[in-house]
């Protein structure tokens, strides 16, 4: 399907009440994209030990106490689902309640299915309530929505570790450098943030008929038409994230850019990029993500 199409029914629940709800069922009920596929929990569920990883490897806590902070965990809590199953006390916030319940519950059915392959030892679970009430008590993560990540109300250096998964290409630039602040004042000393960051047009995992560069074909007024609110895309290159990364605290412990196969780079050669993006080097353009993990 046309991405535009897509992008014009996002657009019209962007600006109606509960245009969250009908974004759901229309991903449930017509793409058919939620719940995600086992693929993509999978991935998930991998990102989730890689963060855990980078946080053993990177972090210089004396005596961690094992406590995780995410932002922006949308729709499922798979990440943070799996960095409980890891051994962490897990607070997630949200700017809005995009947690579904159906979407969380079939998370957890996963993790406890005994059938279903995946890297982490299964922990029998009670079954989530309803109105995931026992989430704490019983799967040791405590989710707040609506929640400003620019300005929680947690204390300084309460969190070991946080990790933010496909998240900061959705946040306005601005508050980007407000969030990575904010987070380094709750961090502890030595605390480790591991982000994966995706730069890729997320309309063409929708549309095949687009490169993962699309978007920068567009100017800033133009791109307006295709940026709903409930898909909002940044359009930040790498260098950009480095330049916000250096006007903060934290120290650059790992920095790795994912590069495109010969046909993606052939897809950026043929396109006709706007004007804003052509100052920036060819070799800054192509990169479709990153892995970056920074240390307070």
């Amino acid at each position: 399907m046309n991405f535009k199409y897509k992008c014009y029914i996002q657009r019209f629940f962007s600006t109606i009440p509960n245009g969250e709800k009908l974004n759901y069922l229309f991903q449930k009920n017509i793409t058919k994209t939620l719940p995600v596929s086992d693929s993509k929990f999978l991935f998930k569920v991998e990102m989730a030990i890689r963060h855990k990883d980078n946080f053993k490897k990177f972090n210089s806590i004396e005596n961690p106490a094992n406590n995780y902070y995410e932002f922006g965990a949308g729709w499922d809590l798979i990440i943070p689902i799996a960095i409980s199953h890891l051994g962490y006390e897990v607070d997630v916030i949200d700017i809005r309640k995009l947690l579904i319940n159906d979407l969380v519950k079939d998370s957890i059915e996963r993790f406890n299915n005994p059938n279903f392959n995946h890297p982490l030892k299964i922990v029998k679970k009670s079954p989530l309530k309803k109105d995931l009430s026992n989430l704490k008590e019983d799967f040791g993560l405590s989710y707040y929505a609506p929640e400003d990540a620019r300005q929680t109300k947690y204390d300084d250096n309460h969190f070991d570790f946080s990790s933010s998964t496909s998240t900061m290409e959705h946040i306005p630039p601005n508050d980007i450098l407000k969030i990575l602040n904010e987070t380094y004042r709750i961090m502890k000393k030595g605390g480790v943030l591991s982000m994966d960051i995706d730069y890729i047009d997320h309309w063409a995992y929708f549309d095949s008929n687009i490169s993962y560069y699309n978007f920068l074909k567009y100017s800033s007024e133009e791109w307006k038409k295709f940026n709903p609110d409930l898909n909002y895309q940044n359009r930040l290159r790498h260098s950009d994230y480095m330049k916000i990364i250096s006007q903060t605290p934290f120290e650059v412990v790992k920095n790795k850019p994912r590069l495109p196969n010969e046909l993606q780079r052939n897809a950026l050669r043929n396109l006709k990029l706007a004007d804003m993006y052509k100052n920036y080097s060819y070799e800054d353009i192509e990169i479709t993500g990153s892995e970056i993990v920074l240390r307070k």
